[in-house]
């Protein structure tokens, strides 16, 4: 990478390095093979658990955006 490459791409936009970034992630990043961490498994199960059982109950994405915008 050429010199001065990196800080060039610091002086994009933030959308901009962020589409930059999630290219470059999609580039190497292999879902079927990628290993989840046994804590991140444990979350993941007792957050399906609890909406299974009525104990949480799934928001739309304009609520989350909503409820994110107030934060």
């Amino acid at each position: 990478m050429p010199p001065g490459s990196v800080s060039s791409l610091l002086k994009l936009p933030k959308r901009k390095r962020l589409e930059i970034a999630e290219s470059l992630w999609l580039s190497v990043a292999d879902e079927e093979t990628m290993p989840v961490p046994a804590n991140h498994k444990k979350i993941l199960d007792e957050r399906l658990a609890a909406l299974r059982a009525g104990k949480s109950k799934p928001i739309s994405h304009d609520e989350l955006m909503r409820r994110l915008g107030s934060a």
